[in-house]
């Protein structure tokens, strides 16, 4: 990480916090609080996220509390999607160097069994 944005609410504005940012050369830099439109690229971000959770969860009925789960699985595919900014590489190949494999991919919310042996 080179560059941190954050707004100005307080969250991570601690001594401890800026120290660790320039002990690791990680620029901290900081946008006017309650200021969404100053962060634009992660405000859009967390709004296809946001809007990836809501649809897992509706298109197979499921209720609230799997929220974490589908939060994980949409994170986990927007990692592994390609985006013009990479030019059409993944999140993932950007930091690791490979290209990922999503061979293991399953509809969210498929129908599964478990097995539990008599033993």
């Amino acid at each position: 990480m080179k560059v941190l944005r954050s707004d100005g609410g307080g969250k991570y504005a601690s001594t401890e916090f800026a120290d660790f940012c320039e002990k690791e050369g990680i620029i901290h830099e900081f946008t006017p609080p309650y200021t969404p439109q100053h962060n634009g690229a992660a405000e859009r971000r967390n709004r296809t996220l946001l809007n990836m959770i809501r649809c897992m969860l509706k298109n197979k009925n499921l209720p609230n509390y799997f929220w974490g789960e589908a939060a994980n699985a949409a994170t986990y595919v927007i990692n592994r999607s390609p985006t013009k900014r990479l030019e059409m590489m993944t999140h993932e190949e950007t930091w690791s160097g490979e290209k990922p494999d999503v061979a293991h991919l399953r509809i969210f919310g498929s129908l599964c069994f478990k097995h539990v042996p008599e033993q």
